[in-house]
């Protein structure tokens, strides 16, 4: 396998794993999220990189990665993805419909 098609498959699980933290948490499944993953520098990369693919799948409006970007989310959960341990925060973001 090359590297590009072990980064899609990353960012495929990435996206599996988001999709049932949203699940879980009790989002609709049109909620809007902000979203951040925290890992190595290898699977913040792939997110980097994937970020609009990961975005569109997870309905997240910002993504961010590392550590700090986890902080101040609603939902933080830590996660083992490929034998590496993966932490992802998201927070439902309120749309201006909804804040009126």
């Amino acid at each position: 396998l090359t590297e590009e098609l072990l980064a899609e498959g990353l960012a495929r699980e990435v996206v599996s794993r988001v999709q049932r933290l949203r699940r879980e948490v009790g989002l609709e499944v049109s909620d809007r999220i902000r979203l951040a993953v925290a890992g190595s520098e290898s699977l913040e990369e792939v997110v980097r990189s994937h970020r609009d693919r990961i975005g569109g799948e997870t309905l997240a409006l910002e993504i961010e990665t590392g550590v700090a970007a986890a902080a101040g989310h609603e939902h933080v959960h830590e996660l083992e993805i490929d034998g590496e341990r993966v932490t992802v925060a998201l927070s439902r973001v309120v749309t201006v419909s909804e804040g009126a």
